[in-house]
């Protein structure tokens, strides 16, 4: 079973998308940082979090 169907998520994105601070690719000199995880999965998963209640 999904915690939240596909469609409310897109609707609750689309909602908080536009404040979100816009970022560009920041690569390290020395090539040694991770790379950015993509807002959205970031945003899926708090939402996640948010309505399972899990720790």
């Amino acid at each position: 079973m999904l915690a939240l169907e596909p469609r409310v998520v897109d609707a609750v994105w689309a909602a908080v998308e536009r404040y979100i601070p816009e970022r560009g690719e920041v690569f390290h000199p020395l090539g040694c940082h991770r790379r950015r995880i993509p807002d959205r999965d970031v945003f899926e998963a708090v939402l996640f979090r948010l309505v399972t209640g899990c720790s």
